[in-house]
Formats: structure tokens, sequence, C-alpha cells
């Protein structure tokens, strides 16, 4: 059994434009040529936090890229996982950020999409992260995934990687099928998060980076809200992916901005933010990112069936 938490989650796969920059001009136009070299960058971005969150944390990036590249580019919050891929699909989108799955999905369904960049939390460390089960600090009735039969469960999208496929691996691994708990798309990680601690569902999950350190920062939980009942295998971090629709001059142009300077000694040392502020979702930058990279969650995929996996889905 499945029913939405809000409507965002069941919203039609569009875009949310955030005001950035000056937007004077729309994404790339028809033409071949427009589209090699288009003077806007539309910079699509999964679901995560609220549309303003996600404005402050890319803002530093975003001018950033605008200073090295010479081209206007314009945020976008997607509504959901599925409209980052359909904006790439469509034309309407020349950078995206993905979650690991959604990228899987997308490039098995024919889009031209290349990876180019993949997330990196600590400077030197691997680039991954974690799917968190969890449930409320005092709640003594959940002490693993098992326990989470016959209660209502938080997930946060069902192309999120973090967020659902490792979690349903998790889970039937446990011995769990399909209508032994309910499922609560919640739409974002921070959304899932919170629906826990407030009560709303008895358990779900969320990635370690909001739970460990963006909801606390910004006091929207405190240490001992949230107990972290599961830790999924370490995932391969969130890639970048870049229109083939680019001309490769520009795409190159691109890999080296994500993984030279897109990272918070850079931003930092040229003025574009400050201490926490360079640090983008609590990621310290990028790393160079290739298909391969993503085979884990293709092997995640073939054990768990999920139609989500298919191309086209």
């Amino acid at each position: 059994m499945s029913r939405p938490l809000r409507p965002s989650a069941l919203a039609a796969a569009t875009l949310l434009p955030l005001v950035l920059t000056a937007c004077g001009s729309s994404a790339a136009g028809d033409s071949s040529s427009s589209r090699a070299n288009p003077g806007t960058l539309t910079m699509a971005i999964i679901p995560s936090e609220d549309a303003s969150s996600t404005a402050q944390h890319y803002k530093p990036l975003v001018k950033m890229i605008e200073d090295e590249t010479g081209k206007k580019v314009v945020l976008q919050k997607a509504t959901n996982y599925a409209a980052v891929i359909e904006a790439q699909r469509a034309h309407k989108a020349q950078i995206a950020v993905y979650g690991p799955l959604s990228y899987v999905v997308a490039k098995k369904s024919g889009v031209g999409v290349e990876p180019i960049a993949r997330q990196l939390l600590t400077k030197g460390g691997t680039p991954g992260y974690w799917s968190y089960g969890i449930t409320r600090g005092g709640n003594k009735d959940i002490s693993g995934l098992s326990d989470f039969k016959g209660h209502k469960v938080c997930f946060v999208d069902e192309n999120s990687t973090s967020g659902y496929l490792y979690p349903r691996a998790g889970l039937k691994k446990a011995g769990l099928k399909d209508g032994s708990y309910t499922k609560v798309m919640a739409g974002g990680h921070d959304a899932s998060a919170l629906s826990v601690a407030h009560g709303d569902c008895d358990a779900g999950f969320a990635d370690n980076t909001m739970v460990d350190k963006l909801l606390i920062q910004k006091g929207k939980l405190k240490k001992g809200d949230l107990k972290v009942v599961w830790k999924s295998p370490l995932i391969p971090s969130s890639p970048v992916g870049v229109s083939t629709d680019l001309s490769g001059k520009l795409r190159r142009q691109l890999t080296d901005v994500f993984t030279k300077k897109a990272n918070a000694d850079y931003l930092k040392s040229k003025g574009y933010c400050e201490g926490d502020g360079c640090f983008i979702y609590g990621y310290w930058g990028y790393v160079p990112a290739k298909d391969s990279d993503y085979k884990t969650v293709r092997d995640v995929c073939a054990t768990t069936g999920d139609p989500q996996c298919k191309a086209g889905s």
C-alpha cells in the first residue's frame, strides 16, 4: 500500500525556477547550433529540500559557473526526480544534478547525458554516501528494518537511490514484502526525516548528510530526535550530467569547472561564499565521474527488480 504525503510528490514532471540570476533568455533553442552553445545554461536539481534552501546552497556555485563560462545560469528545482530526466530528454536542461538511480534510468532510457562529476563529501575522501533507516529517538519498538513491518514508512521518491532503491533492497533482505508496511512518499529527504521526527511516519529513510548534518545545522532537528536503525552499503555519489547536445568544447569546460573549481576551498578563496556556505548540501566538492561508477546501482536494480529501474519508467 502506498499513499502520498504532500502534493508536490505527485505533481506533474515540471521544474520550478529559482531566481538566482537574470533570466532574460530561455534554455537552448531548437536548432542544433544553439543547443551546442546556448547563451543560457539551465541547471536542473533533484528535490532534496525546499526551493529556498536549494537556491541558497547552490548560489555560490551558480555564480562561479557564470563567471567561468560567460553564460547565464538558471537554476531549477524539480518537483520530483522524473522531472529532471524528462527535462534533459526534452532538451530543456543542459546541466542536471541527478541521484545515482535517476541517472541510471535516464541513461538506460536513451537520454543524451554524459556524467562529468560526482559529489565528494570531504576533501580527499571516498565519493559516496549512505541511506539511513530511521525512527524517532525514543521509539523502543523499532530497532532494525524487520521492525518496520506493520508500520507507516516514509520514503523520498520512487526514483531516489538512498530514499527508495537501497531501502527497498534492505527491506527485502530483512524479509519484508510489499504490503507488509505502508509506503508514504515524502518528496524530499528533508521531508522524510522530518515526517519521522514529527510522528507522521513511524519510520523512514533519508540520506546520511540530511540526518547527520543539514537539518541539525538549520535547527530543524536536534541530536537525538532521530535514531538510525539501518545503514546501507556505500552508494556511489550523485552525478552531475551534461547534455550531449552541448559541444565537446563546452562539455570539457564544464568538466573542468566542476572537478577543479566547484569545491569549498576554491569558492571560499575567490570570495563566492564563507564558512559552511561554501559546502553545497554539506558536500566539499566534486571529482570526475564516468558511467561505470554506477555499476553497483545497476546491480541493486537487478536484485530488487523495481520497475523504476527500467527504461522509460
